[in-house]
């Protein structure tokens, strides 16, 4: 499921673009697309 995640998907290509180590935690409600995210980012 995918809904709307164009704005987390944007900020996940930013912070891959830099030369910085970051940690990112996705949490949130149950079937909102958190999985997909790093799928559909890779």
């Amino acid at each position: 499921m995918w809904l709307d995640r164009e704005r987390e998907l944007a900020s996940l290509k930013r912070m891959a673009a830099t030369r910085r180590a970051e940690f990112l935690i996705l949490y949130g409600r149950r079937r909102v697309g958190k999985s997909e995210l790093p799928d559909r980012f890779i």
